[in-house]
């Protein structure tokens, strides 16, 4: 009788270089906290829309070079069928990078455009609703990749 081992490929942090990726990358700690500066201004409508702008495009940038550090290091595939619950967490944050990606673009383009036209304060209003909610995405998108790295730390 022959038997066929069979092994499943499950997604695991690289609990290592994630922490380093993160860790590497004060430019995309700063974008965070200047975006959530910016959210809590109360400067004019024009200075917050110009702020604004820049800090969207800079956290743009800036996550699309974590994102795909992240995707190229960070995350890894290893034959070990008892991980699945940790490979479905990592599965799912992986994922939201696209997502999280395409909601940045969408909001440095929506204030580009704003600036562009001119500021409206119900507009504005808008925008900063939007971006508040992303902010509170991205946390949490964080977070889960935090904790992947806490839970996966021993494994390889």
């Amino acid at each position: 009788m022959v038997t066929t081992a069979t092994s499943t490929r499950t997604l695991v942090v690289n609990s290592a270089f994630m922490q380093e990726i993160k860790d590497g990358n004060p430019n995309l700690e700063n974008a965070i906290r200047n975006l959530q500066h910016v959210c809590k201004s109360t400067e004019n409508i024009s200075q917050i829309s110009r702020h604004l702008t820049r800090v969207l495009n800079t956290l743009r940038t800036e996550l699309a070079l974590q994102f795909a550090l992240e995707e190229s290091y960070g995350y890894v595939e290893v034959n070990e069928t008892q991980l699945h619950d940790l490979s479905k967490t990592a599965q799912a944050t992986r994922a939201q990078h696209n997502s999280l990606y395409g909601a940045i673009t969408e909001l440095a383009e929506a204030a580009e455009e704003l600036q562009y036209r001119g500021v409206e304060p119900e507009q504005l209003q808008v925008l900063m609703d939007d971006t508040r909610k992303f902010s509170r995405q991205l946390y949490r998108h964080e977070q889960a990749e935090n904790d992947l790295i806490d839970q996966s730390f021993d494994i390889r």
